[in-house]
């Protein structure tokens, strides 16, 4: 079952990242704890070290009268261009503005759950961590 709580504040889908997939110590997503994040995520991520959002207490990017920022749009770019799969922080966020965050998680488990085992596929592979099936998404 996907989280609300995986919902990055840039709007990635923390719940299909390889290391939140991973059986022994997963990251639990940007809104976790920085125990078992990837180092990039816990120490160097502009977004989840952003004094405004800190400092305003935003839940997501999109409440900053500077969104789109630079981090949020490098963010885009990569998960648009460089992944396996395309993910769109920008396009999650407006799903989850006009649907709501029930609907968001109901059409991400439906389009990250891989038709062979049922399970959660990741945005940064091209084959489910779990079955090893190729994903075409």
């Amino acid at each position: 079952m996907f989280k609300a709580n995986m919902v990055a504040p840039c709007g990635l889908d923390c719940n299909i990242c390889s290391q939140a997939l991973i059986e022994n110590n997963p990251c639990q997503g940007c809104n976790g704890p920085d125990d078992h994040k990837p180092e990039f995520c816990a120490k160097h991520c502009g977004i989840i070290l952003c004094r405004k959002r800190i400092e305003n207490a935003y839940k997501f990017c999109d409440e900053c009268p500077d969104y789109p920022c630079g981090d949020v749009m490098e963010k885009e770019s990569r998960y648009t261009t460089q992944y396996s799969h395309r993910e769109s922080p920008l396009e999650n966020l407006r799903i989850i503005r006009e649907q709501g965050m029930a609907a968001f998680l109901e059409q991400e488990e439906r389009r990250w759950t891989c038709p062979n085992c049922d399970r959660p596929f990741s945005v940064h592979d091209s084959n489910c961590p779990h079955c090893g099936k190729l994903i075409n998404n």
